[in-house]
Formats: structure tokens, C-alpha cells, sequence
């Protein structure tokens, strides 16, 4: 018997301010759904600037947090 597991995403932005009371009502959230978390990563963001250099933006930061739950 095949079990299938769902996996969801949920890329926070890099408001600085609250971004822990943020990262905790989303795992609540998500906890409260059934989705167990998987992993937790920070990026950075590019963009295209002119001259079409890609080039990382200062402090443009978002938490990426992954989920998962059992089918």
C-alpha cells in the first residue's frame, strides 16, 4: 500500500520587522493544518540591473519554509 506525501512551499518576504512573529504564526498556521515542516533555508534575491548584470539585492532576504503531510 503507497502512502502519497504532499509537500507545500511558503516563501516569507524579508520584512525585517516582525519577521519572527511571522515565522511563528506560519508554522502555526501550517501546524494547525496537518503540514509538518521538512527544512527551513534563507535566499537572496537577484535582479537585472542595467546592462543586464544579475546581481544580488541588499538585503532582499526571504525564509523559505518546507512542509510536509502524509496523504
Amino acid at each position: 500500500m503507497a502512502t502519497t506525501l504532499s509537500y507545500k512551499l511558503v516563501d516569507l518576504s524579508s520584512d525585517h520587522h516582525g519577521r519572527a512573529k511571522q515565522v511563528e504564526e506560519a508554522l502555526n498556521q501550517q501546524a494547525q493544518e496537518g503540514w509538518e515542516l521538512v527544512t527551513a533555508f534563507q535566499r537572496e534575491h537577484e535582479a537585472l540591473q542595467v546592462g543586464s548584470t544579475i546581481t544580488n539585492l541588499p538585503g532582499s532576504v526571504s525564509t523559505v519554509l518546507i512542509f510536509k503531510r502524509p496523504g
